[in-house]
């Protein structure tokens, strides 16, 4: 039996989606939007002000995120962790397109100081929360493997 040439060329079939992992991202996503919402109405940032709970809610969702991200690989490997907090709670919590938006709105009513700080400090401290996360992460796993004397 002869193959077609083109028998490579054709797509793969699409993966059936995961309606269980799908609910986890939804049920973090719901969280971490309804925690964002929250913080930002309880503290919302003046129009020329420095918008610090954006900026802390960013700052923290990057030490999560990486935190996350260590604790699901080594720690607590389960299908729905990452997802459900990384993906999911992260994804909804934090608001990076935002930082764009604010320096945008910031500059075009004429406070470009403003916006210059939030835009270096936003990357710099993501930056280094996302670091500090990786840190932590690998910190409570060699604690966790010294304590199970696993050297691997």
């Amino acid at each position: 039996m002869t193959r077609s040439p083109f028998e490579a060329a054709r797509p793969a079939p699409r993966p059936r989606p995961r309606w269980d992992v799908l609910a986890a991202i939804f049920a973090g996503g719901c969280g971490g939007g309804l925690a964002r919402y929250a913080l930002n109405d309880a503290w919302p940032a003046g129009a020329a002000a420095f918008p610090w709970t954006i900026f802390w809610i960013n700052t923290a969702g990057a030490f999560v995120l990486a935190l996350v991200i260590v604790i699901a690989a080594d720690v607590l490997p389960s299908r729905y962790l990452r997802p459900l907090l990384g993906t999911g709670f992260c994804g909804a919590f934090t608001t990076f397109s935002s930082i764009v938006v604010t320096v945008d709105e910031l500059t075009a009513h004429d406070h470009p100081g403003v916006a210059g700080t939030y835009l270096a400090t936003s990357i710099g401290a993501g930056l280094a929360a996302a670091w500090l996360g990786l840190v932590a992460g690998r910190t409570i796993d060699a604690l966790r493997r010294s304590t199970r004397g696993d050297t691997s």
